[in-house]
């Protein structure tokens, strides 16, 4: 036998006797990890309404998120439009609680603006807000009602006058300024309760500013039963 074919006869040998098995296919590969969420914070801001040009008084807040854990550190862009208007900071950083804001100053005209936040890469992203900017009239009416004024928030040309109005069903309530204003203000309050509806009482506002006030009973300095009145020149 010659050598080259022993060397032939060995090779088939070697396949005959173990050379033949499949191989297994290599395994998956893992899942992606999977991606940042970024939904509105819990108070997001969403829906207010100011006097044209001026600062709202609540920031817009995204959370970013990933299984449901907070993501700090991740950048946040603002832009608002289509009427013009300001947001500060443009871009933000995620906090430890993965909350990113920005404050709005609202557009010189009367418009209904949208506000964007971006994250790259962030499901969920932009994420879109309606803030409203209003015109200022020289006579408003505040309803008093159980348990809030309506609206709350109203914008008064420099000169005019808000009356405040207790419907039949009202409940006693008060019309009481943050210090350090001292307008508005119901007639005896702080000494006594508001009368019994039905009650009204006019409040003329010869200079401009920003006017909180709330009902002693229901309410305190920016909370609970609260409004606010923006006099503007």
């Amino acid at each position: 036998m010659s050598r080259d074919m022993w060397i032939s006869l060995l090779a088939v040998g070697a396949f005959a006797c173990g050379g033949g098995g499949s191989v297994a296919p290599p395994p998956p590969p893992p899942p992606p990890p999977p991606s940042p969420v970024m939904a509105k914070a819990a108070v997001s801001g969403d829906g207010q309404t100011g006097v044209v040009g001026t600062v709202l008084p609540n920031p817009l807040r995204v959370i970013i998120t990933n299984s449901g854990n907070p993501v700090m550190g991740t950048g946040v862009t603002w832009a608002i439009g289509p009427s013009g208007g300001l947001v500060d900071p443009t871009a933000s950083a995620t906090d430890a609680n993965g909350i990113a804001s920005t404050t709005v100053t609202l557009p010189a005209v009367a418009a209904t603006s949208t506000v964007t936040a971006t994250a790259t890469g962030v499901t969920g992203s932009p994420q879109t807000f309606t803030v409203t900017s209003a015109g200022a009239s020289l006579a408003v009416t505040v309803n008093v009602v159980n348990f809030s004024f309506d609206p709350a928030t109203v914008a008064l040309k420099q000169g005019g006058t808000v009356t405040f109005l207790w419907g039949a069903a009202s409940g006693p309530h008060t019309v009481t300024p943050d210090g350090p204003n001292t307008t508005p203000v119901s007639p005896g309050d702080p000494n006594t309760i508001t009368s019994p509806p039905p009650f009204n009482f006019d409040v003329v506002f010869p200079t401009a500013g920003t006017f909180d006030y709330h009902c002693r009973i229901h309410g305190g300095p920016r909370a609970g039963m609260a409004g606010r009145i923006t006099v503007v020149p």
